[in-house]
C-alpha cells in the first residue's frame, strides 16, 4: 500500500501540511529536529515524491476560492484575507468566480479539484446544498453564505443583528416610514438581513410601514433605480442591504438634487473601504471581509490537519457605524 502524507502524519505527530512543507523543501518554520524526525519518516515508511499517484508540490501547496466575483469590494476583501492567510502557510489561492449562477458554481469546483487543491473556500451562488460539495474528500468551508443542510464548517456574519442594528438606528432618530432594499431574494444574507429590519420594528411595538421593501441585487444600479419610488412614496430613510446599492442612491440623489441625510437618511452594509470617503460619509454596518476569508483560511488548514474535527460555524458580529448619511427626523 502506498504510503501517503498522512500516515508520516500519524508516526511523527505532526501536521500533514508540515509534512507537506518538508518534503517538497518548501520554506516552513519547523525546528531542524522536527524536519528530521520527518525525512527519517519518510525513509523508513519508504514514501516516495515521485509516484504518480502522489499528489505533486502544486497540489499539496494549493486552495481554491469561488467568490460571486472580484469587482465587488467586499468579495475582494474576502479574497485577500483568503490570499495573506494561505502565504502564511507557504500555499496559493486558485480563484474561480461563480457570478451568482449555481452552474457556474460546479463549473468552478469540478476545475479546481481537477488541478488538486487541498481545500475549497466558497461563496456559493445558492445556498441550498451543493451535492457536488458533499462528494469532495478535501475541507470546504463556506463563507458569508451557508447551506444549513450541507455538513461543511461555515465563516459568516450574523446578518440577522446586522439589519436589526440599521433598522434600529433609523427609529431612534424618530425615523417610522423605513424602506429596506434587499439583496437578491433567494440568498440567505438577504432573507436574514430582512429578518433584522422586521426584527427591530417588532421590538419597538411600531407597525412595519406597507409596501416598504424592494428587492435587489446588491448591484448599484439597484438603488438608483428604486430610488424614485421610494421617495415617491414618501419613505424618510431606507436600510440598504448593503453599500452598493446606497451608492446606487448616492447617485440618483445627486441628479434629483436631493441630499443624503438632508432628504432621505441612508444605512448601508459592509463598510467598504470608501464608504467615508463620500461626499457624505456613509452610515453603515460594518464587517470585515478581510477577517472573514483569513479566519475561512485558518478554519480550512485546521480541518486539512485534523480531518476528523467536528464541523463548526463560526459567526463575527457586526457593528453600527454611524456617519454623516442619517439624522434626526424633523417633526
Amino acid at each position: 500500500m502506498r504510503t501517503t502524507l498522512k500516515d508520516i502524519a500519524q508516526a511523527t505527530g505532526l501536521s500533514v501540511t508540515s509534512i507537506s512543507l518538508v518534503l517538497n523543501a518548501r520554506p516552513n518554520r519547523l525546528s531542524e529536529e522536527s524536519r528530521r524526525k520527518v525525512l527519517e519518516a519518510a525513509k523508513q515508511l519508504n514514501y516516495s515524491t515521485s509516484s504518480h499517484s502522489s499528489p505533486s508540490a502544486s497540489e499539496c501547496h494549493s486552495i481554491g476560492l469561488i467568490v460571486p466575483n472580484i469587482s465587488d469590494f467586499f468579495f475582494g476583501e474576502i479574497a485577500q484575507g483568503v490570499i495573506d492567510c494561505a502565504r502564511t502557510h507557504d500555499f496559493t489561492v486558485l480563484l474561480g468566480t461563480n457570478g451568482e449562477s449555481p452552474q457556474m458554481d460546479n463549473q468552478n469546483i469540478r476545475s479546481l479539484s481537477r488541478q488538486g487543491v487541498r481545500a475549497l473556500l466558497i461563496v456559493s451562488a445558492h445556498e441550498q446544498a451543493n451535492t457536488l460539495l458533499d462528494q469532495l474528500s478535501f475541507p470546504v468551508i463556506q463563507v458569508d453564505r451557508q447551506s444549513l443542510s450541507l455538513n461543511r464548517s461555515a465563516v459568516l456574519l450574523n446578518h440577522r443583528k446586522g439589519g436589526y442594528l440599521a433598522t434600529r438606528h433609523l427609529i431612534d432618530l424618530g425615523h417610522r416610514h423605513i424602506a429596506c432594499i434587499t439583496g437578491p431574494g433567494a440568498q440567505a444574507s438577504s432573507q436574514q438581513r430582512l429578518a433584522g429590519y422586521r426584527w427591530a420594528f417588532e421590538e419597538t411595538g411600531l407597525p412595519l410601514p406597507k409596501s416598504a421593501i424592494f428587492e435587489g441585487d446588491y448591484a448599484p444600479k439597484s438603488g438608483y433605480q428604486l430610488l424614485d419610488s421610494i421617495i415617491s412614496a414618501g419613505f424618510t430613510a431606507v436600510f440598504c442591504g448593503n453599500d452598493m446599492m446606497a451608492i446606487g442612491i448616492y447617485k440618483r440623489m445627486r441628479e434629483l438634487g436631493l441630499k443624503p441625510a438632508q432628504d432621505l437618511s441612508i444605512v448601508g452594509f459592509d463598510d467598504i473601504s470608501f464608504a467615508d470617503l463620500l461626499e457624505v460619509p456613509l452610515t453603515t454596518i460594518r464587517q470585515s471581509g478581510y477577517n472573514i476569508g483569513f479566519e475561512a483560511c485558518k478554519r480550512a488548514f485546521l480541518e486539512l490537519d485534523n480531518p476528523d474535527l467536528p464541523k463548526q460555524t463560526i459567526q463575527f458580529e457586526p457593528e453600527l457605524v454611524i456617519r454623516q448619511s442619517t439624522r434626526k427626523k424633523e417633526e
